[in-house]
């Protein structure tokens, strides 16, 4: 059977139904890509919902987070008092072991008998030392110019006769 356009109504009706077939096909195939494509589109993006569940979940680690590492960022800067601390009464331990007692005065209260003088421009800590040869107590206080180490207090006891020493107790973390 040819395919040719003929004048007859014949024929009219046989291609008329082939043609229409084929161009219902096409649309057909051009409707469901330009669907696809729409889909496609639409499904790259984030809702609004789901940025906001996001944001929420940040906001709530960040709020169990940023307490936590500010702990520990004080914690860190106590690790300087408790050092120096330690070192002033060991100093004072072999200053007694010397010399058969504790220095008296300004020397014994402000360290600088066991520690030698101490640098204030360039610590976070002030630095007393208190007691007798039994009871000997090195106390580190944080300065207050400092947010990690204000209120933050060291302090170390020693009984310099038999050389023994208490773990340092940090308060105001």
């Amino acid at each position: 059977m040819s395919r040719t356009l003929a004048a007859s109504a014949d024929h009219q009706d046989i291609l008329i139904p082939e043609l229409m077939t084929t161009i219902k096909t096409q649309l057909l195939r051009s409707l469901a890509t330009r669907s696809s494509r729409a889909q496609t589109a639409l499904s790259g993006g984030f809702t609004l919902v789901e940025l906001l569940v996001v944001v929420a979940i940040v906001g709530i680690l960040s709020a169990v987070a940023l307490p936590q590492f500010l702990g520990q960022t004080k914690k860190a800067a106590a690790t300087e008092g408790t050092q120096q601390a330690s070192a002033i009464a060991k100093q004072a331990s072999a200053y007694y072991l010397e010399n058969g007692g504790v220095a008296s005065g300004e020397t014994h209260t402000n360290c600088s008998a066991y520690g030698g003088t101490i640098k204030q421009d360039n610590t976070n800590f002030t630095y007393g030392c208190s007691g007798t040869k039994d009871a000997f107590v090195v106390t580190a206080t944080g300065k207050n110019t400092n947010d990690n180490t204000k209120g933050v207090t060291v302090t170390v006891t020693a009984n310099l006769t038999d050389g023994t020493f208490s773990k340092p107790v940090v308060a105001g973390i």
